[in-house]
C-alpha cells in the first residue's frame, strides 16, 4: 500500500507533466502536509537517524568556542543555525556560552518546518525556564538581516533537493519522474545545461567520468550560498556534513551516486518506497560549495574532517573540565562523534570567511584546503 505523498506525487504527475529529482526530493521531504520533515519522527533513539548534537553535547560545546574566540576582537557577535534540528545544537551552545558569560546578541534558527520548530521549543523549555529572549525563529533565511558572527549549518545541505545525472556517450542525462501504469517510473532526457554544472562541481580538477556513470548535482546549492552570504556581514560559516571533495565523489567506484535513504536507523537506496517516511539525502561535494562560494565574497579557509575540527576546538579540554570522565557513557558519546569509523572522518567541515581577519581556531591544525 502507497503512501498519501506517493498517491499525491503521482496525481501531482499526471496533471502537471513529469518532474526532475529534485522536484521530487521536495515534495517527498518537504510538501507542507505530507512531507517527511513535517510529519515524521526524525531524531534521536526512537527516530531514524541521530545527529552529533544529538549524540553530545560536546558537539556545540566546541562550536561555542569558535563564537567565544570571534568575540574576543568584536562585539555584538549573533549567530545563526540553519536546520536547528531537534534543538540539541541549540541547548548546548546557549548553556556553554551562558556560563562563560558570553552570549550572543542574537541567535536565529532558520527553521521551515513548522513541526520542528515545536520540538526545538520543546527542547529548550527542558533546560531553560523560559526560552531566552535572545532566541528567534524564522522559516527563511533572507528575512533575518546580516549579521556580524557565525553561520552554522549542520547536516543541512545533504537534504537540499538535488538533481541526478547519467553520463553516456560523452553527453548528460538529468532524471526526470515519470508515471507507469499508475506507478512513479523514472526516465532520462539529455540536458546540455550539465556540462557547466559538472565543470563548476569539479573546482578546476580534471575529472573524467567514466561510462554510464550515475551520480548527483545540485543545482540548488548556488542559491544557498548566496542567500548565506548575504546574510552575514562579517565573520564565519561552518558547514558540517557527510560527504567528499571533487575527485572523491566522482570516483570510478562510486558509479551508481551518493543518495541515501534512512528510516529508523536502517539505511537502503530505494527513494521511491515509504515516500514521506524516509529520509532522503546525498552526499555533500565540498569543493562544489567552495567554487560556488568565491562568486559571492566568502573566502575558503578550511576543510577538514569533524574530527580535526573538535580537536581544534578544543573538545577534549572541555570534556575534561566538565569532571566526566568516569561517565562510560558520555566517553562512548565522545568517541562515536570523533573516531574514523564513526562520525569522525564521515563528516567533514567546510570554513568559509568574509571580511575578517583574525586566527581561527577551527582550523589551527589538520587543514586539507588543497583537497578541494
Amino acid at each position: 500500500m502507497i503512501s498519501i505523498l506517493h498517491e499525491h506525487i503521482i496525481n501531482h504527475i499526471k496533471k502537471n507533466g513529469d518532474i526532475p529529482f529534485s522536484v521530487f526530493m521536495e515534495m517527498a521531504l518537504f510538501d507542507e502536509k505530507y512531507g517527511y520533515y513535517n510529519t515524521s519522527k526524525i531524531f534521536g533513539e526512537k527516530g531514524d537517524f541521530v545527529t552529533s548534537p544529538i549524540t553530545s553535547s560536546l558537539f556545540g560545546e566546541s562550536l561555542a568556542s569558535e563564537f567565544v574566540n570571534l568575540s574576543k576582537k568584536h562585539s555584538a557577535m549573533s549567530i545563526i543555525e540553519i536546520g536547528g534540528g531537534d534543538g540539541s545544537m541549540t541547548t548546548s551552545m546557549i548553556k556553554y556560552l551562558q556560563d562563560v558569560s558570553c552570549l550572543p546578541e542574537r541567535y536565529i534558527i532558520i527553521e521551515s518546518s513548522p513541526k520542528l520548530v515545536e520540538v526545538q521549543k520543546a527542547a529548550l523549555k527542558t533546560h531553560f525556564k523560559h526560552i531566552p529572549a535572545i532566541i528567534s525563529w524564522e522559516k527563511n533565511i533572507n528575512d533575518v538581516p546580516p549579521i556580524d558572527g557565525i553561520i552554522i549549518a549542520n547536516e543541512f545541505f545533504d537534504v537540499i533537493p538535488t538533481e541526478r545525472f547519467k553520463y553516456s556517450k560523452k553527453k548528460f542525462s538529468k532524471l526526470f519522474i515519470t508515471t507507469s501504469d499508475n506507478k512513479l517510473d523514472c526516465k532520462w532526457i539529455e540536458d546540455d545545461s550539465f556540462d557547466k554544472l559538472f565543470e563548476q562541481s569539479c573546482n578546476n580538477h580534471k575529472i573524467d567520468l567514466v561510462d554510464g556513470y550515475i551520480s548527483e548535482l545540485n543545482g540548488n546549492y548556488n542559491a544557498w550560498i548566496k542567500n548565506i552570504s548575504n546574510s552575514i556581514s562579517k565573520g564565519i560559516i561552518i558547514v558540517i556534513d557527510y560527504g567528499y571533495h571533487a575527485r572523491e565523489y566522482y570516483l570510478d567506484d562510486r558509479n551508481t551516486g551518493t543518495l541515501i535513504c534512512m528510516s529508523s536507523h536502517t539505511t537502503n537506496f530505494n527513494p521511491f518506497t515509504n515516500i514521506g517516511n524516509q529520509d532522503i539525502s546525498s552526499f555533500v561535494n565540498f569543493s562544489h560549495l567552495s567554487n560556488i562560494s568565491s562568486n559571492y565574497n566568502l573566502k575558503t579557509v578550511g576543510y577538514l574532517s569533524q574530527a580535526s575540527l573538535l580537536l581544534n576546538l578544543g573538545i577534549l579540554d572541555i570534556y575534561n573540565e566538565k569532571k566526566i570522565n568516569n561517565n562510560p557513557f558520555e566517553l562512548n558519546n565522545l568517541k562515536n562523534i570523533l573516531l574514523p569509523n564513526t562520525m569522525g572522518e564521515l563528516f567533514k567541515a567546510l570554513i568559509l570567511s568574509k571580511n575578517i581577519n583574525q586566527d581561527l581556531l577551527s582550523i589551527k591544525e589538520f587543514n586539507q584546503l588543497e583537497k578541494l
